[in-house]
């Protein structure tokens, strides 16, 4: 190979592993927002644009530094999926800090935080209800509640 051609492929190489990250310290985690519930989630990150995760769906979201999520969640009348301001307050409404450090992305809670780095579930105690953090990967989050919380009040 002649050395013009070494160094124009070396150079796109180069170029590729840039845009794709390689070599690079920071972290790039992708992880998911789970709604196993009948309210309409909305999440954003760190005061960020809002996404919706509907009824029994998933959204994919990237934490990419150390920052906080915030969820929350509405009633929404049946087959209406609109702005959640037109819903009322939230039901369920909470924010979680998280890190995202090397290949390492996951939540913090509790004194001390507990940081599941081994990749194991675990049911959410009495400050993150009914939100789980870490399951079923270190960083993902997901949501559960039933009806209830949007029934009237008797």
């Amino acid at each position: 190979m002649r050395g013009s051609t070494r160094l124009l492929c070396g150079g796109a190489l180069s170029a590729a592993s840039m845009l794709l990250g390689i070599g690079s310290a920071s972290a790039d985690c992708v992880r998911h927002v789970y709604n196993r519930s009948p309210l309409v989630l909305v999440a954003s990150q760190d005061g960020g644009p809002a996404i919706t995760v509907r009824p029994g769906t998933s959204r994919t979201i990237r934490l990419a530094r150390p920052g906080t999520l915030t969820l929350a969640g509405y009633c929404a009348p049946r087959g209406l999926y609109g702005d959640p301001a037109a819903f009322g307050p939230p039901v369920v409404q909470e924010s979680f800090g998280y890190q995202a450090v090397l290949d390492r992305c996951y939540f913090e809670f509790g004194h001390d935080f507990y940081a599941n780095e081994l990749g194991r579930g675990f049911l959410p105690y009495d400050g993150t209800k009914p939100f789980t953090l870490n399951n079923p990967k270190p960083g993902d989050v997901v949501l559960y509640t039933d009806q209830a919380s949007c029934l009237p009040a008797r």
